[in-house]
């Protein structure tokens, strides 16, 4: 048998087709199609194969949108969120959010504290900083009840989060901390 001698490009070089055209082949009219299963809808992260994830994650945010009545403006990149309403003259609200898309713990949670922000109100606590504190504890009990891990690493973005918002609510003369953010004047680090 002649062996085959290779050369540096022989895997670029393409196979040669025959210019036979493929016959179309009908399934007969007696074959039942087959009908694809409803996706899995998981309850909580705990119950998902690990595979599964994003659909977990995009099936929360199909349901933060349709329960509070949001829009995501923009996916972002960076682990930040920003939450705001549109208010027009006629009196229409236009709910929206930026956020990273939910992926891990920390974009999740991150997604679910701009959703908070609709969940709970804007302007129903103040001052801001204690609003803020409440919309992450609204997102933590959001995360637990649908099992997503609160880990060391949503915590420490939790933490810097909070010291940044305190230290800016007192540089805009903030007089008197709320007992409850006293444990976030010291960077977490």
């Amino acid at each position: 048998m002649p062996e085959r001698q290779l050369d540096l490009f022989a895997f670029l070089k393409k196979p040669r087709l025959k210019n036979k055209p493929r016959p179309l082949v009908q399934p007969a009219a007696s074959e039942k199609m087959i009908q694809r299963e409803k996706p899995n809808v998981y309850r909580s992260l705990v119950d998902v194969p690990f595979r599964e994830h994003h659909r977990f994650y995009d099936q929360l945010v199909q349901e933060m949108k349709s329960q509070y009545g949001i829009s995501i403006r923009k996916w972002r990149s960076s682990m930040s969120g920003v939450a705001y309403e549109l208010h027009y003259n006629n009196g229409d609200v236009r709910r929206m959010i930026s956020a990273p898309r939910p992926r891990s713990p920390v974009s999740a949670c991150i997604f679910m504290h701009e959703v908070g922000h609709h969940a709970v109100g804007f302007k129903k606590f103040r001052p801001r900083c204690l609003e803020e504190y409440h919309v992450w504890q609204w997102a933590f009990e959001q995360m637990r009840k649908r099992g997503i891990a609160v880990d060391r690493r949503v915590e420490r973005h939790y933490r810097r989060s909070m010291y940044h918002y305190v230290r800016l609510a007192k540089k805009r003369g903030l007089k008197v901390l709320p007992p409850v953010l006293e444990p976030f004047q010291i960077w977490p680090g």
